[in-house]
């Protein structure tokens, strides 16, 4: 039976995320932050780590991100990735009247997903950030949440969907000390720390281009150890063993200050 620790308490989007990859048959350990998902794979306590990655509306979870920098030779690889749908529902004891809620509460990524339907529909109340969805149910008392529907269903509370005009969706990470399996189509997410000289970001991605390698995402963070140092994330299509990925890397490693395979892994299918 895999242990799979993931962030949040029960019934958050990463609990489902990690539900769908695992099935009932895991065992299950919630974890209040990123940086312990990390710690209990590192540790060993858990087989398998699920944290979000990014979302479609919101962009990057920087704190993943910066997880990764801060313990750039953590033995922790990118396993897999799942990615799923997202619907916000409005939570409300039943019978309440939209006019008089003052306060909502929920994640600040839930918050920001649903802003410009807030604006519309209750822009006199007062927002409240928590650590998780599950606990802006526990917090909303006579007034709203806004959460998965599952979390007012085990409280007899009504749930109101929330239109969002574009397609919500949200990337998680499954990160574990195993040897990510090779699937049919395969993904890359790589680390580079460039030179410090003219043109080094310019160098860094050419090989990708000379070896006809799609980038699917690239995004700049702050190094963590220099002011005004960046280090860049790169996903890109294919795996590592694939002669042209395997060229590629072969010339980051002489044109960057440093190149880390984070992962190699299936592509995780939609849903």
């Amino acid at each position: 039976m895999p242990v799979v620790a993931y962030l949040g308490p029960e019934k958050t989007n990463t609990h489902f995320a990690a539900q769908k990859k695992f099935g009932s048959s895991a065992k299950y350990l919630h974890a209040p932050t990123v940086e312990e998902v990390f710690r209990r794979v590192e540790s060993g306590r858990a087989d398998f780590g699920v944290v979000p990655i990014e979302n479609s509306l919101e962009g990057s979870v920087t704190h993943t991100l910066d997880r990764f920098i801060d313990f750039w030779e953590t033995p922790v690889q990118i396993w897999g990735e799942i990615e799923q749908p997202i619907q916000h529902f409005l939570i409300t004891r039943p019978g309440t009247d939209l006019k008089r809620i003052r306060f909502v509460y929920s994640h600040p990524q839930a918050l920001a997903q649903c802003s410009r339907w807030l604006d519309q529909r209750l822009p006199s109340a007062v927002r409240f950030e928590t650590g998780s969805t599950a606990e802006a149910v526990e917090k909303m008392g006579s007034h709203a949440a806004i959460a998965r529907r599952e979390l007012a269903r085990e409280k007899n509370l009504r749930a109101v969907a929330i239109p969002i005009r574009r397609e919500n969706r949200t990337r998680f990470l499954i990160l574990s000390l195993r040897e990510p399996p090779r699937g049919r189509n395969n993904k890359t997410s790589l680390l580079l720390a460039l030179k410090d000289k003219p043109g080094a970001l310019h160098d860094s991605l050419m090989p990708f281009k000379r070896n006809k390698i799609n980038l699917t995402k690239i995004e700049s963070r702050p190094s963590r150890r220099k002011l005004w140092e960046y280090v860049f994330f790169i996903d890109c299509e294919g795996h590592e063993s694939d002669a042209s990925l395997k060229k590629a890397l072969a010339a980051l490693r002489r044109t960057t200050a440093d190149c880390r395979v984070l992962g190699s892994y299936p592509v995780g299918g939609r849903s």
